[in-house]
């Protein structure tokens, strides 16, 4: 069973994570830069391999 499911540290640093990624995406717009959205990729990236030493169990689902 998920980490993300029973163990409420792992539950909170994995939604900080993704609520982090959320809103650097809500404020990516249309006339963002380059920069700005490969940043936004690289970070992502890092965050999901944060997530994958958490729970690697809860990292597959979210790459599926």
């Amino acid at each position: 069973m998920s980490l993300y499911t029973t163990d409420q540290f792992a539950r909170e640093a994995i939604d900080i994570l993704l609520k982090r990624n959320a809103a650097r995406q809500a404020n990516l717009g249309t006339e963002s830069e380059p920069e700005e959205r490969e940043l936004a990729s690289v970070t992502l990236r890092e965050d999901l391999k944060v997530i994958s030493v958490i729970d690697p169990e809860f990292w597959g689902v979210i790459q599926e």
